[in-house]
């Protein structure tokens, strides 16, 4: 792990959306994965920034989303989907080549859990995978406990989860599972880039990156990546 600790959010930001670029640079046709979330925003508009200001061209790479509420269609408040499409997509004068938004919503999610393992597979490895951690080490919806061997899979939500999700929802929509992307197709990822800020994030993320590797800490398996930066402002670094 290159832990980079930043002065502040905005330098994070702009630091992991650089990370991001050079991997797309390296490979004009890389496969892309940013995740959805109040952390991320800032990297969002940076990357969406960089690519309309013609600083990283991503008329051949390749768009996946990380994860979704299992309920939610990628239109819906509250979304992901909608996440990406608000910060990300709607924001780009040009458009990804290719790019798979998951439908929480889908009436079959089974067939759509399997639409995300073959687009990744088509598409990928990934090239860049950009991450959020939770409050209890979470990746995407890959929760505590989650088997480290799995690809796409639906989840039922933490207890850690399903309290932090009332900011997003309040009292309109509690849902059970999630959909997401899994710790076999994370960890074979080029490149990851863990995100985390302020101080409410310093103790997990110590857990994180000092701690024992195990699935109680779901984030703690990217001390096995060969090449993950773990990009932090000066807050959530307090305790590492």
């Amino acid at each position: 792990m290159q832990i980079i600790v930043c002065k502040d959010y905005e330098e994070m930001s702009r630091k992991a959306a650089e990370l991001a670029a050079v991997s797309i640079r390296d490979n004009p046709e890389a496969l892309v994965s940013f995740p959805g979330g109040d952390t991320p925003v800032g990297m969002v508009h940076a990357f969406a920034e960089m690519v309309n200001e013609e600083k990283v061209d991503i008329s051949k790479a390749s768009y996946v989303s990380l994860d979704e509420w299992v309920g939610l269609s990628n239109s819906d408040e509250g979304s992901c989907g909608l996440f990406n499409r608000e910060n990300l997509i709607n924001r780009l004068h040009k458009p990804f080549a290719r790019m798979h938004l998951i439908n929480g919503a889908a009436e079959d999610i089974q067939q759509e859990r399997k639409a995300l393992d073959e687009f990744i597979q088509t598409y990928g490895p990934l090239d860049v995978s950009v991450l959020g951690i939770g409050m209890n080490g979470h990746l995407g919806f890959n929760e505590d406990g989650v088997d480290f061997n799995l690809n796409a899979h639906i989840i039922p939500l933490s207890e850690t989860t399903k309290q932090v999700m009332t900011k997003y929802f309040g009292e309109k929509f509690h849902p059970e599972y999630g959909i997401s992307q899994g710790i076999r197709q994370i960890m074979a990822a080029k490149k990851v880039i863990l995100i985390a800020n302020g101080a409410h994030k310093a103790e997990i993320l110590k857990l994180a990156v000092k701690g024992e590797v195990t699935n109680r800490v779901p984030a703690s398996v990217l001390q096995n990546h060969p090449n993950c930066y773990v990009v932090v402002d000066q807050a959530a670094a307090a305790m590492l």
